[in-house]
């Protein structure tokens, strides 16, 4: 998925599919964990970098105003800010943590803005 352009007229489902792209990694990087975990360090990294192009995006200045004007870009940009917590590169020993943190940002996002009609759960809702 390419990193996300921010435009004042960026549509709902575009920053649904994005949320939902990176909530489906959870679940193929706990069997991987389990499976391959090398494959999964490889997996998460490149997660992990998707996510670090998409904050860059989000946090730049001159986008204040449109976050402070748009709900939905706001409660994204708290999605993709709730991966900060987790610093450093993704090796064996931290996998898991990484993972933790997909879980952590699905739960302390308030995505009822971004999903209506029902939270968005872990699973397998690639894009």
């Amino acid at each position: 998925m390419e990193t996300i352009q921010l435009i004042k007229d960026i549509i709902l489902n575009e920053l649904q599919d994005r949320v939902k792209y990176i909530l489906s990694f959870k679940n193929k990087l706990e069997i991987l964990e389990e499976n391959d975990i090398q494959q999964g360090v490889t997996v998460a990294r490149a997660l992990q970098s998707f996510i670090n192009a998409e904050d860059k995006e989000v946090t730049k200045t001159r986008y204040d105003r449109l976050m402070k004007s748009n709900n939905y870009l706001s409660n994204y940009k708290g999605f993709i800010l709730e991966f900060r917590q987790f610093n450093g590169q993704i090796t064996k020993r931290n996998l898991h943590s990484f993972i933790f943190e997909i879980t952590s940002a699905h739960e302390s996002t308030v995505l009822n803005a971004l999903f209506p009609n029902g939270n968005v759960q872990f699973k397998d809702l690639s894009v």
